[in-house]
């Protein structure tokens, strides 16, 4: 369960946290296709240790937040720093077994890491403060869209794919050690009475299913499109290495457009175009048959899909008592994020008894019922 921080972090340091967050998910993505081919998992395969990684982040997610809680400062700095020195792993996998226990890690790291910046930036907009959530979620997706395609450009040079992810580790680390006093020394669930308990109503839970549907979209696309590009569209590696770059370039803008609809649209429409948007993208992807389709499609789904889990908390956010608000957030994100463990998964094992392009396919069902969710929302922001 995610804390509330007694000193409201700087907007800066938010930013820095989702930016250098997604800078370390960019080379992982990027070298999944030469990941699997150097371990020799078949499409199943992949899509259990895909799996397995997202189901290691759940008890990451909640273990992390009580720490927050207890110890603050410590447990922000070395918990960005630890997923920092986990998430090169992969790259170092040389078989099956070593696959499933890489990414079990880098998933493990990734959740932990995912609450703090969520903190962090539930923190910043608790009160009057400032509306950081869906810029600080595009800030994420410009750290991987820079680091994905550098790592693209670097193996099209001969950068062996190892180097490239030491390197970055090593810089992450370095810069989280450097900037720790940029992140509040204590933090503690504000004005919460001991030992009340937090429950979460039906409109709240409403929300965490449409936001899990909408990652079942990301994820899905954003874990396989460069493996989709590799082995459906015949992609060389450059192209499909920069596949979760163009995804996230699409994130970026669309979070970049929704913190400016913000105000001028109801959360309503907004989710209804992001679940219908995203269907058409998700099918254009899964029609590709060249790479420049593929990647097309990619980046109209990463745009349409990437506003709706920043709305949802919002919303949530909104709809909170103040002395509530960073705990419920941290709890929905923490159900939405079971999500993150469906969607690479529903993609690899229906590609494993089907082929790629029908898996991609089916991720439009759940871009329909985010739509339908989404008809529950108010029409007018309160």
């Amino acid at each position: 369960m995610v804390a509330v921080i007694t000193a409201a972090p700087r907007t800066s340091t938010v930013f820095a946290g989702f930016a250098a967050y997604g800078a370390l998910w960019g080379p992982y993505l990027s070298m999944l296709p030469d990941v699997r081919t150097a371990t020799g998992a078949g499409e199943a395969q992949l899509g259990a240790a895909l799996l397995i990684g997202a189901l290691a982040a759940m008890p990451a997610m909640f273990a992390i937040g009580r720490l927050l809680d207890r110890f603050g400062r410590p447990v922000a700095v070395a918990t960005f720093a630890g997923f920092a020195l986990i998430a090169p792993l992969p790259a170092l996998a040389g078989s099956v077994p070593a696959l499933f226990l890489t990414l079990g890690l880098f998933g493990f790291g990734s959740g932990a890491c995912n609450v703090v910046v969520v903190a962090l930036a539930a923190s910043a907009e608790a009160g009057d403060g400032p509306r950081v959530m869906n810029r600080a979620h595009a800030l994420f997706s410009v750290g991987l869209l820079t680091c994905s395609l550098g790592t693209g450009a670097a193996r099209s040079a001969g950068v062996p794919a190892e180097v490239i992810a030491l390197t970055l580790s090593a810089l992450v680390v370095v810069g989280a050690v450097a900037t720790r006093k940029s992140v509040p020394g204590r933090l503690v669930r504000q004005g919460r009475e001991s030992g009340r308990g937090l429950k979460l109503g039906p409109a709240v839970l409403l929300l965490c299913l449409l936001a899990a549907l909408a990652m079942v979209v990301e994820s899905g696309v954003q874990q396989w499109s460069a493996v989709f590009l590799t082995d459906v569209t015949r992609a060389p590696v450059g192209i499909s290495a920069a596949a979760p770059g163009v995804f996230a370039a699409g994130m970026a803008l669309g979070r970049l457009g929704g913190h400016w609809m913000a105000g001028r649209a109801s959360d309503r429409l907004v989710l209804l175009a992001s679940g219908a948007l995203s269907g058409v993208g998700v099918l254009l992807l899964s029609m590709a048959d060249a790479p420049v389709h593929g990647l097309l499609g990619t980046a109209v789904v990463g745009g349409a899909i990437s506003v709706s889990t920043p709305t949802v908390y919002g919303l949530i956010g909104r709809g909170t008592t103040p002395e509530d608000r960073g705990a419920v957030i941290g709890s929905a994100a923490s159900l939405a994020s079971v999500g993150l463990l469906l969607g690479p998964a529903v993609v690899g094992q229906i590609a494993g008894h089907t082929d790629l392009r029908v898996a991609i396919a089916a991720l439009s069902v759940a871009s329909v019922a985010v739509c339908l969710l989404a008809l529950r929302v108010p029409a007018r922001n309160g």
